[in-house]
């Protein structure tokens, strides 16, 4: 069970919150839509990373697709995700002197500094960049809620270094390269590097004694941003005292707060947010099971109405007067949706020059944000008055 409850998925949260491993993994496990789904892209990607890179023939190719297109989950859009991985594994490899060694769905041990601690790789590629030894782990992402960033990313670092520590003894790996690809949400892949020795380190540092204490359930509950997913995040008691503290900073005296005292209240504000949704989805959870919460109910929420038959409802539409024409509406397909279709090269190749990319509405965001920050363009006053 040591390898389920120090999964490189979750290292963000055992390493941070080491107490935290044991209860999550006996926690029940749920098997969602989005994880089924996630499975299946995963699957799609492996098939058509074999065929570029590994000569899985043709026939057997279309076989397998046939077999995961039956798959209830399936949806054509799959198809245009899957191919934008290959696209970014061929640019990847494009950045090598000469062709790397490339290995799909590779399970990497770093147990000499997790307890039974391992992982299955997406994709690796060893080779040398500019006469340096290079290792790159890449991940794929079918998700489209949170951007998963490469930058010190506890999971990849792990699987980096089981792949550093497996393949030692054939290759003098000195860089290594993490790129996570995130079609849904990025069109371009995220990457972040870092010589193996600063990642040896890191494991020495800070995996190993994190591990040690996790494993057995010790060190001190921590709240943060890796609480998003842990199975206590509505009822845990060290990120409620976090939390409320928070909420009982005082502001200085002056009539107005200082631009510094606003950037404090937003940050407290959206870190109170997703602590009350939790709160909030724990709290309707107790009370469907039939637990009370002092103050609080479930009740049915509004509902909208719909259509039980949609096709034998037209036609009785169609039979009390109302003509065809004016049950449906004509609308034009989307650019993405357009792209979708065809495939990212080609829609490239023949509609590219239609395409304009106008500069994007003004939005807030944490000053750690990558995208460049933008002043003097707009206020906040006129970007409303024009809508």
């Amino acid at each position: 069970m040591a390898h389920a409850i120090l999964s490189p998925s979750s290292a963000e949260r055992w390493i941070h919150c080491p107490p935290s491993a044991v209860i999550n993994a006996e926690a029940p496990q749920k098997d969602t839509v989005y994880t089924r789904e996630g499975t299946l892209a995963h699957a799609v990607c492996e098939l058509k990373g074999r065929r570029k890179f590994l000569a899985l023939s043709t026939r057997s190719y279309n076989a397998e697709l046939k077999k995961l297109k039956a798959d209830a989950l399936w949806q054509d859009e799959m198809d245009g995700y899957t191919d934008a991985w290959i696209e970014a594994l061929e640019e990847i490899a494009g950045e090598y002197d000469v062709l790397p060694h490339v290995a799909l769905e590779v399970r990497v041990d770093f147990s000499e500094y997790v307890p039974d601690g391992f992982g299955t790789a997406d994709c690796l590629m060893i080779g040398e960049i500019a006469g340096v030894t290079t290792l790159n782990v890449i991940d794929f992402k079918y998700g489209k809620g949170v951007p998963v960033s490469a930058e010190e990313n506890p999971q990849m670092m792990l699987y980096a270094l089981g792949a550093l520590l497996d393949y030692s003894q054939i290759y003098d790996i000195e860089a290594v390269r993490m790129t996570i690809v995130q079609p849904r949400i990025r069109s371009e892949p995220d990457g972040w590097g870092l010589d193996a020795n600063t990642l040896l380190a890191w494991a020495n540092v800070v995996v190993e004694p994190a591990a040690r204490l996790a494993i057995h359930g010790g060190g001190e509950f921590q709240e943060g941003d890796w609480c998003r997913f842990c199975a206590i995040r509505g009822s845990c008691r060290a990120r409620a005292t976090a939390n409320l503290a928070a909420a009982a900073m005082e502001f200085r005296l002056p009539p107005e707060l200082s631009d510094s005292e606003v950037g404090e209240a937003l940050a407290l504000g959206q870190r109170l947010k997703t602590w009350l949704s939790d709160v909030e989805e724990y709290a309707l959870g107790a009370c469907l099971d039939g637990r009370e919460i002092d103050g609080w109910k479930a009740v049915e929420g509004r509902s909208q109405r719909q259509w039980s038959d949609a096709g034998a409802a037209f036609e009785a539409a169609k039979a009390a007067g109302v003509p065809e024409e004016m049950l449906y509406e004509r609308k034009p397909v989307t650019l993405a949706g357009l792209e979708k279709i065809m495939g990212k090269k080609p829609f490239a190749e023949a509609l590219g020059g239609y395409v304009t990319t106008p500069p994007g509405k003004p939005t807030l965001v944490k000053a750690d944000d990558r995208r460049p920050a933008i002043t003097g363009h707009i206020t906040a006053k006129d970007d409303f008055e024009e809508e």
